[in-house]
């Protein structure tokens, strides 16, 4: 069996990929718990690992781990604006959105949190990129904003405090704002029927 887990592509993998391989065990599950154990698995949840073996020389795909392990997800909030250069700190929360329920993994290769979001807030405004690690679903820069806005700074009441928070308390630079899609803003805002994006609208038409 040396060598065994050479198959996936992948540096992740799920356990219904592998119990097929594991047919002569007669209690394959107990096999992956001791490969968990020996280091050559990294479990990030139940039936959900990373091939320790595959992320030692190449870098660990949180992208498309954060996508898959709780989803239909993509990624948004910090971690998207941190993607388009839209905050100027690193962020090594993974977070995303997630028509489930809002939910948070703490795992041996970092924290994963999730916000769950309505169907109808979830379907706007998302893209697909790429790494050498394959495709993965990422907020576009006006929805990671308006996800932020709507879930995290909703309690806000004016836009002058809005704009406050965004420029001063989390350094977004105004040429930034600026150029975001305006139109795309008000259909996102209109999707989501939120007032505090409303507000953001008008925030950013005041720049």
């Amino acid at each position: 069996m040396e060598d065994w887990l050479d198959f996936s592509e992948t540096a992740y993998i799920e356990a219904h990929h592998i119990l097929p391989l594991l047919s002569a065990y007669v209690n394959p599950r107990d096999f992956l718990a001791r490969l968990v154990k020996k280091g050559e698995l990294i479990r990030l949840k139940n039936g959900f690992f990373v091939i320790a073996k595959k992320i030692e020389k190449n870098p660990v795909p949180y992208p498309q781990i954060a996508n898959l392990l709780y989803g239909p997800s993509y990624l948004s909030f910090e971690w998207a604006l941190s993607y388009y250069g839209m905050i100027p700190e690193g962020v090594y929360r993974m977070t995303s959105v997630s028509l489930g329920k809002s939910k948070i993994f703490e795992t041996p290769l970092g924290i994963f949190d999730y916000h769950g979001l309505s169907k109808a807030r979830y379907a706007i405004g998302i893209d697909q990129k790429e790494t050498s690690a394959g495709k993965f679903l990422i907020a576009t820069a006006e929805k990671a904003l308006s996800d932020l806005v709507h879930c995290k700074s909703s309690g806000l009441k004016s836009t002058k405090d809005l704009l406050v928070d965004l420029i001063e308390a989390r350094r977004m630079e105004e040429n930034v704002l600026k150029g975001l899609n305006k139109k795309m803003l008000k259909a996102i805002s209109v999707a989501y029927r939120s007032r505090a994006l409303g507000q953001l609208v008008e925030a950013l038409n005041l720049l």
